[in-house]
């Protein structure tokens, strides 16, 4: 038997022991994901319907949808950046979210509307937004320094509560619709499944293989963090969107399993959508029923 190098161990590996974590590996094959990206979504360009209550609740997850910049920039910048499977699935996620809202923009739009108006950026919009900007490519080095691989954790059960939930969402709406509609949101569903299993998938190899990882994930799930938000800020149709959105039994039990997917894993089991909602519902003000009509 030959003799290996200074600093190599019996099984080859220079300086790996059990001190260092190795690279997880999930079922998720992110080669053949990347190879087949999907792009737009065709959509007609006019004679859907949609009643305002329905287009409200979509513009609510089209506002969702085009934020998923803001959220790759705060991965990246962290620790996580340093892990190239996320980084390869990401740069394909974040190009298949953006033809996911050009379909829900479409469809807004081909229902006879325009879409609606951003308000002004309030004050904590523009303190997140410069943290963003200035302040996390400063602390997030520090706090992965400190934390370590378990920042990744956190991300990945973060993102696998927010997929899982928008998915649900989606799949809620979709019951309102019909026609090219329906179709075209079950569409949006069927693709953003592929995110809800990497995500799911990296969340789970990792808070199950240490303490550490388990615990910050946990953390990473508490407040002030909540799925159904952009950047962290409340949009200002959460209430009655979401109080709409997940009005019926049965939607409110998919969001339920959506969370369990993530939150059995860990301890307490948090819901963290499905707590969101659930105010969402209490707080949210009947309206009249109206009639379905072009927007």
């Amino acid at each position: 038997m030959s003799h290996l190098p200074p600093g190599y161990g019996a099984d080859g590996h220079l300086h790996l022991d059990d001190s260092i974590h190795p690279v997880v590996l999930t079922d998720f094959d992110v080669d053949k994901y990347v190879k087949n990206a999907r792009g737009r979504i065709p959509v007609s360009a006019s004679g859907l319907t949609m009643t305002p209550r329905t287009a409200r609740d979509l513009a609510f997850l089209w506002r969702l949808e085009v934020a998923a910049l803001g959220e790759m920039r705060s991965l990246l910048i962290s620790w996580t950046g340093n892990e190239p499977r996320i980084t390869a699935f990401l740069a394909t996620w974040a190009y298949e979210r953006y033809w996911l809202a050009r379909a829900e923009r479409d469809l807004l739009t081909a229902a006879g509307g325009t879409l609606p108006v951003p308000a002004g950026r309030s004050l904590t919009v523009r303190a997140r937004g410069a943290y963003i900007d200035k302040g996390l490519p400063l602390t997030s080095p520090l706090v992965g320094s400190v934390v370590g691989e378990a920042v990744t954790a956190g991300h990945m059960a973060r993102m696998a509560v927010q997929e899982g939930a928008l998915r649900a969402a989606l799949d809620a709406l979709r019951a309102r619709l019909s026609g090219e509609a329906s179709d075209v949101v079950g569409e949006i569903s069927r693709r953003r499944s592929d995110f809800v299993d990497f995500f799911r998938g990296e969340a789970a190899a990792r808070v199950e293989r240490s303490t550490a990882e388990r615990m910050f994930a946990l953390s990473m799930l508490g407040w002030p963090w909540a799925p159904f938000r952009a950047v962290g800020v409340a949009d200002a149709a959460e209430v009655q969107a979401l109080g709409s959105i997940f009005e019926t039994p049965a939607a409110v039990a998919d969001l339920e399993a959506s969370d369990a997917a993530v939150g059995d894993l860990l301890p307490g089991r948090p819901t963290p959508a499905l707590n969101l909602v659930r105010r969402a519902r209490r707080r949210r003000r009947p309206i009249p029923a109206r009639s379905s009509r072009g927007l």
